[in-house]
């Protein structure tokens, strides 16, 4: 806990002030370009580029996955050693190759090097096929990816879905579906259609429940979505408004700026 990231004030933060703004990182941390999160977040020691989290989203801190341009949703939870949006090479070109379809900016480390440079395309030779191909992932709000799994880049995990450990997931999934496999194949969903019905009407991840956590037994679900049903209709629920910040790095270190507003359902 002695890594030391500088601060928007530009006064040294540390690992201890950082967790103080709700981000629970690690050194040495993996952080790649901007990292946005709503507090509290937990990516702890993996590598995030360009990601957003949202509020109380998780990774099990073994392995070391890697996240990709991958906006994750409040409570999402991560397994171990996973590869969520990797960049991807067109396979109908003449070459493969990143000296095909990127440019310079692109990957500034490897064109570097002359012999990289000289054979590039240029910076004004309009836009590149990385940049015309999905840029984004999206994991939704409760969903769930088991240890080891592979999400294309480009791909929507749904709402409270659940991806078997090892999975490939190359296609969409729907909200509160399982999917298992390679390639990932739906099983079924969570619970029957009904009851999917109510927590995608209901979507609990937008209210702040810790105010009830003794009026409920989780485990009873029909049970807990009566009673949170039953809570908005009466205006007891309140908003989840948690505090936002951006992440990014600079030459002294992280720079860490508060947002004016949650990064979802603001």
């Amino acid at each position: 806990m002695n890594a030391r990231l500088r601060g928007h004030d530009d006064n040294p933060l540390s690992e201890p002030e950082l967790e103080a703004q709700g981000l629970l990182l690690r050194a040495p941390h993996g952080i790649d370009g901007e990292l946005r999160y709503e507090r509290p977040a937990y990516p702890f020691g993996h590598r995030l580029k360009h990601c957003t989290l949202g509020a109380f989203a998780f990774f099990n801190p073994n392995g070391v996955t890697s996240a990709y341009r991958v906006r994750f949703g409040r409570y999402t939870q991560i397994g171990e050693s996973s590869i969520i949006g990797p960049p991807e090479h067109p396979h109908d070109w003449f070459s493969s190759h990143p000296f095909a379809f990127t440019r310079p900016r692109h990957m500034p480390n490897i064109y570097r090097l002359p012999d990289f440079a000289r054979l590039a395309p240029d910076e004004d030779a309009g836009p590149a096929w990385a940049e015309l191909a999905p840029q984004e992932t999206v994991i939704g709000h409760e969903a769930y990816l088991g240890a080891g799994s592979f999400v294309k880049r480009g791909v929507r995990i749904g709402d409270g879905a659940v991806v078997g450990a090892r999975s490939v997931v190359t296609r969409d999934i729907p909200d509160y579906a399982i999917a298992v496999g390679a390639p990932a194949r739906v099983l079924r969903l969570r619970f029957a259609d009904a009851i999917v019905e109510r927590f995608l009407r209901l979507q609990w991840w937008r209210y702040d429940l810790a105010p009830f956590k003794r009026d409920v037994d989780f485990a009873r679900v029909e049970a807990t979505l009566d009673f949170f049903e039953q809570a908005l209709a009466d205006k007891r629920l309140q908003a989840l408004q948690p505090a936002s910040f951006r992440l990014a790095p600079t030459d002294s270190g992280l720079m860490l700026t508060p947002l004016s507003s949650p990064l979802y359902f603001s």
